[in-house]
């Protein structure tokens, strides 16, 4: 254990240095309230697709580039002679981006007003969100050879992951593909919720399908377990 505090401390110092990554936690409240501000939708549904967008993003960028980085730089080295076995490595990085992201979501959802059956189901979400993100980026770190190569693999799969969502909710066909992904589940639910209780709002909306929406996050986690420990048999962490 002393590992891996070792390294949350490491993550925690190195953080406000990498701009990158610490702009993927500030940016997206930051958009939920200026649309919050400058749309007609509520500030709460301004909140929960930026927290989709935050959560499919997040930890996957963040995990990948340290990772390629310490690959990259050759501080896997310096780890591996400090002992370090691979599962505190990934563990304690993943630990504190996901604490990160936590931090982040529980300011989105103070500032949407989320509370009951609305927070409930956010936070669910979110924890299987982050899993199936930070196992995603731990792949994409560990198949990448540095810094470039991450972000090349990364940014493609951060738009899909993102952006699909949106753009599903007014292309049928796109929702068809996009009802897959763990971070369209998140709006998927959340969306009908916040409307809901948004005082006088009057059309007929239909309950989220919290059946599909649970099955499809543990699959995306499942999936991207496998992937993670595949990425980590062929190509271990080098460096």
């Amino acid at each position: 254990m002393n590992a891996v505090k070792a390294l949350f401390t490491k993550q925690a110092v190195d953080l406000p240095k990498n701009m990158t990554v610490l702009s993927m936690f500030i940016m997206w409240p930051i958009m939920g309230i200026l649309f919050g501000q400058f749309m007609p939708d509520p500030i709460s549904i301004q909140m929960a697709n930026f927290a989709g967008i935050l959560i499919g993003a997040g930890p996957m960028i963040a995990i990948s580039n340290n990772v390629a980085e310490d690959v990259e730089y050759k501080g896997l080295r310096f780890l591996v002679m400090a002992g370090v076995k691979p599962w505190q490595y990934i563990g304690g990085m993943a630990l504190f981006f996901a604490i990160v992201t936590i931090v982040t979501l529980a300011i989105m959802a103070i500032l949407g007003g989320f509370t009951g059956e609305i927070l409930l189901w956010f936070c669910i979400l979110s924890l299987f969100g982050i899993i199936s993100s930070s196992l995603l980026g731990g792949a994409i770190g560990i198949f990448s050879k540095n810094v470039q190569q991450a972000t090349a693999y990364s940014m493609p799969i951060m738009m899909v992951l993102a952006f699909i969502p949106i753009v599903a909710m007014f292309n049928e066909g796109i929702g068809r593909f996009a009802q897959f992904l763990f971070s369209y589940q998140i709006g998927a639910v959340l969306f009908p919720l916040v409307m809901r209780a948004y005082p006088g709002f009057t059309y007929d909306i239909p309950d989220p399908d919290y059946t599909r929406a649970v099955i499809v996050m543990v699959a995306n986690a499942v999936i991207l377990l496998v992937l993670f420990i595949v990425a980590y048999k062929k190509k271990g962490l080098r460096g």
